[in-house]
């Protein structure tokens, strides 16, 4: 298995975002921001993991940032659900990290937060390495729809995993 750890998300991880908003990164999510809105995204980061509201960590691989990842209360057809989001920086993609990550971060969720019985993710359904990652960490492909993410539409699929099923739990395709 891939080392990583989830270290939460301090204010010198804003380098990590600026890295991570290029055409390239974020080719499925509707483009890279403005810089003013990746500095409000890491203060947003900052308050919401202060207060409890949501949980962000920086993936470190042998104490270097190499990417980003959190999950924050959401619903799923209005049942209370957590959803997940993550990415990992360039030079270290394709090397399993997101998945470790991802990995980890189902693993310490139901100890750090509110007990919910259920973890989702939503990524683009062109976003193949996203959708790979969901199911390395065994999530459950639920079906596709259309979503909004910051003023974009999105046509994503819905990966689900329940917090009691071991992370060794058969992946489901597509």
């Amino acid at each position: 298995m891939t080392d990583v750890s989830l270290t939460p998300w301090r204010d010198d991880h804003l380098p990590v975002l600026i890295a991570a908003n290029t055409p390239e990164m974020t080719v499925h999510l509707g483009g890279p921001e403005t810089d003013d809105e990746v500095r409000a995204r890491h203060a947003k980061y900052l308050r919401l993991t202060a207060a409890g509201e949501a949980w962000m960590f920086a993936i470190e691989r042998e104490g270097t940032a190499i990417g980003g990842i959190g999950f924050w209360p959401s619903d799923l057809g209005g049942a209370p659900v957590y959803e997940a989001g993550w990415h990992v920086l360039p030079p270290w993609q394709g090397r399993g990290y997101a998945g470790a990550g991802l990995r980890a971060l189902v693993e310490m969720a139901p100890t750090i937060a509110a007990p919910r019985s259920l973890i989702v993710a939503f990524p683009s359904i062109e976003n193949d390495a996203s959708n790979g990652v969901c199911r390395a960490a065994g999530f459950t492909a639920l079906d596709e729809r259309d979503s909004e993410y910051r003023g974009v539409r999105l046509h994503v699929r819905v990966w689900t995993r329940h917090f009691r099923e071991p992370l060794t739990a058969a992946p489901s395709a597509p």
